[in-house]
């Protein structure tokens, strides 16, 4: 008996499985269903229906690409329309003598207007402000700020000052006159005097870099006295009241002497380091004659010393 109520309820449990099955599988294939007509809702609007993975992709880049380009190009006609794309400062940086101002009116830079045309533009403009301010070497301008511009630029170095009807003009060192009257920094410098502008002041100028400063301090003027035969010829007027006649092209080495025969001379004179390459002479004041001043030294003079090297 017990054997038989085992199978009854077996048979009874199979029974059970067999019908709540089927109810779990319809209420499966209803959400099946539900979710799959959802699905075709939502593709009905979808760009991609219909296509296929690999066109899907290729869709999805066009897309994409075009988005990118639309918002570039809003950003870039935002910031053409605002005042960032507008220069609102210049600034002249690295002057020393020259004018700020003068620099900026030449550059023809326009505050409020377009800052890239004006910048795509600078190798003409600071090439304007080159040729239009004697005094500037080199000139470079860049941004700053993101709507300034700094124009950075190198002057010319002044070496001396010429004198020329009471008046000093500087004296650059490409050899340039300037025709503006020197400023009182530049009027202790040593004083040029009958140079004109050419091979004779450049050569005296590559010279008179290459004394050296206690050298330069102890010099009042410098005299052209060139001649067609020989156009480097100078005279320097000292401060212990001596003067040195020579070239251009060689008294720089021969100047490094210059202290020795100032102590070995009695009295002031003039120091001749014209002749040759190591050739020097001295002799007083008194004793010029017409031949020094015309370049030739006076070495027969009983009071001449040869005071070579």
């Amino acid at each position: 008996m017990s054997n038989k109520k085992e199978d009854d309820k077996g048979e009874n449990r199979g029974n059970h499985r067999l019908i709540k099955s089927p109810k779990k599988e319809l209420k499966d294939s209803n959400r099946q269903e539900t979710l799959s007509m959802r699905r075709k809702t939502i593709n009905k609007l979808s760009p991609f229906q219909g296509l296929t993975p690999n066109e899907e992709k290729r869709l999805t880049r066009r897309l994409t690409s075009i988005l990118i380009t639309l918002t570039v190009g809003i950003l870039i006609t935002l910031y053409i329309i605002s005042p960032l794309s507008k220069l609102q400062n210049i600034e002249v940086t690295g002057i020393d003598k020259a004018d700020s101002q003068t620099i900026i009116k030449s550059s023809h830079l326009k505050l409020g207007e377009g800052l890239w045309p004006q910048y795509f533009n600078k190798s003409n403009d600071m090439k304007r402000v080159i040729k239009e301010n004697p005094r500037i070497n080199t000139a470079t301008l860049r941004i700053k700020q993101f709507n300034h511009f700094d124009i950075n630029v190198t002057e010319y170095e002044v070496l001396a000052v010429l004198l020329r009807n009471d008046k000093m003009y500087p004296v650059l060192s490409n050899g340039k006159i300037l025709s503006e009257t020197a400023k009182e920094s530049e009027k202790k410098l040593p004083q040029l005097i009958d140079f004109k502008e050419g091979e004779g002041l450049k050569s005296f100028l590559t010279s008179y870099e290459k004394f050296s400063p206690k050298m330069k301090s102890e010099i009042i003027s410098i005299e052209s006295q060139a001649t067609q035969k020989n156009p480097f010829r100078i005279k320097l007027n000292m401060k212990d009241g001596n003067q040195v006649i020579g070239l251009s092209t060689t008294i720089a080495d021969k100047l490094v002497f210059y202290d020795k025969i100032a102590a070995e001379m009695k009295s002031k004179g003039v120091i001749d380091m014209e002749a040759g390459k190591t050739g020097v002479f001295s002799y007083p004041l008194e004793t010029q004659n017409s031949d020094s001043s015309e370049g030739l030294s006076d070495e027969n003079s009983s009071e001449s010393i040869n005071n070579g090297f």
